[in-house]
Parts: C-alpha cells; sequence; structure tokens
C-alpha cells in the first residue's frame, strides 16, 4: 500500500496549490521544517500545467497536467513514484476502500466516540483572515489566514495577493486523502486544501494537528521568490534514484 510503503501521514497540503491562474512561472526557495523535526532549503515550481512542491516529511510531489502524470520523489530513501493521474487517483481510491474496510470493526465499536469525535472536529472549525496585519516575505505583502479545527489543529498562512499560481489541489484532493493515515487526518488535509482556493500563494505556514494515530507540527517560509522561465530539469527526478511501485 502507498501509505505503509512512503509513511506520508499528513503530507501534500502545505504547497501543492494556490489561487488564480498562472500569468508566468513563479519559482519559490523557502526554509522548511519538517515533522521529524529536520531542516531543509527547497525549491518549489509553478506553471500554468505543472507544479513540484514540498510535503511536511520532507518528499516531493510533481503534479504535470501537460503529461498526466504524478511523480512522488523520497530524497531520505533516494527513491519515487511515478504514474499517470489516472493510475494514481485509481490507487488512491483502492486505498481509501480498502482503509474503511480495516477501520470499520473499530469504528463500530467505538461509534458514539467516533461519532462524538467527527462533531466536535465539524463544529470547531474556524476560519480567520486579519485584514489588517501586513507582513512581507520576501519582498511580497502578505495577509495572514488562520484556521482552527478545535485543538484538532491550528493552521497559520500567510498569502500575497500579488502572486498567483494555477489551483491543482481538487485534482490532487483524492491522492492526499490516501495518503493520510486516519479518518480525522483526512478531514483535516481536506480542510486545508480547500483553503488553496482563496486568493494569493502562500509564502509562510505553520501547523500543528493531532489525529488518533499522529501528532506533530512543520512549517516553512520563503526565502526568495522568481518569475525566470523554470529550466525543464525542474520537471525530472534526480539522477540515481531508485523506481519503486507501491
Amino acid at each position: 500500500m502507498m501509505r505503509s510503503r512512503w509513511g506520508w501521514g499528513l503530507a501534500l497540503t502545505v504547497t501543492v496549490a494556490a489561487a488564480l491562474p498562472a500569468t508566468a512561472d513563479v519559482t519559490v526557495v523557502g526554509k522548511y521544517t519538517f515533522v521529524n523535526g529536520d531542516t531543509a532549503t527547497r525549491t518549489s515550481y509553478y506553471s500554468r500545467k505543472r507544479a513540484r512542491a514540498v510535503a511536511p516529511n520532507g518528499m516531493e510531489l510533481i503534479y504535470d497536467t501537460q503529461l498526466g502524470r504524478v511523480t512522488i520523489i523520497d530524497p531520505a530513501q533516494r527513491r519515487y513514484y511515478s504514474g499517470t493521474i489516472a493510475e494514481a487517483d485509481s490507487l488512491a481510491e483502492k486505498i481509501l476502500l480498502r482503509r474503511k474496510a480495516e477501520l470499520r470493526p473499530k469504528i463500530e465499536a467505538n461509534r458514539e466516540k467516533w461519532a462524538q469525535m467527527v462533531s466536535t472536529f465539524n463544529d470547531s472549525i474556524r476560519v480567520d483572515k486579519d485584514e489588517v496585519t501586513i507582513r512581507k516575505i520576501a519582498g511580497y505583502p502578505c495577509n495572514r489566514w488562520t484556521i482552527w479545527a478545535g485543538s484538532y489543529m491550528k493552521h497559520e498562512r500567510w498569502s500575497a495577493r500579488g502572486l498567483s499560481v494555477p489551483n491543482f489541489a481538487p485534482d490532487a484532493e483524492r491522492i492526499v486523502m490516501a495518503l493520510t493515515l486516519d479518518p480525522l487526518g483526512s478531514q483535516l488535509m481536506k480542510l486545508m486544501l480547500q483553503m488553496r482556493s482563496q486568493p494569493g500563494l502562500v509564502l509562510q505556514a505553520s501547523t500543528d494537528f493531532h489525529t488518533p494515530t499522529q501528532k506533530g507540527s512543520f512549517s516553512w517560509k520563503a526565502l526568495s521568490v522568481g518569475s525566470a522561465q523554470i529550466p525543464d530539469s525542474a520537471w525530472s527526478v534526480p539522477t540515481g534514484y531508485t523506481r519503486v511501485q507501491p
């Protein structure tokens, strides 16, 4: 299964997509603190039909609507998965169905507990946009958005309204949901993805979360933003990486 081999947990939500149709290529160099506490400087790329983004655990996603492919890269293990978007969606659907079957006995045995948890989560969602506070990040004025889901998650992001890239989040949602370990975690991911419909490119974000199977935090901040043409090498897997199948 993709989730056991790759171990993404809370994954593809920080930089997969942003808001409006892009008018030019955008390259963002950022400083990341991953879920395991490691730090790294990585580069994300956005064009009209492709995006390369960094996940909270250090892995990278290339979503290519031009070629109709999805590539997941694991720099720590020097390996990658690549397939068509249709294949990835089909695999994600199978994982979701399998996980529902695996969890059904636990949910039925604790029906009241799960029902209360889901209800509390849904009732506690709150989104706040700060129209007053402006912070300049990588040279761009940014507004703050904060998302709360009760005690389960707090997510803060700073978005530059002067920047926009294509919104691939709706297309990638099924894959993201399949790579999340539990139902509550999936809802957190869905909530964060839906926020990508808001205007502006996120240049700084931090998240604290806990679910029945996971707990942690991750963050990142843009160091520079460029608009030069993106080189073809940005959409390639590094030399020497091993291809694997879930």
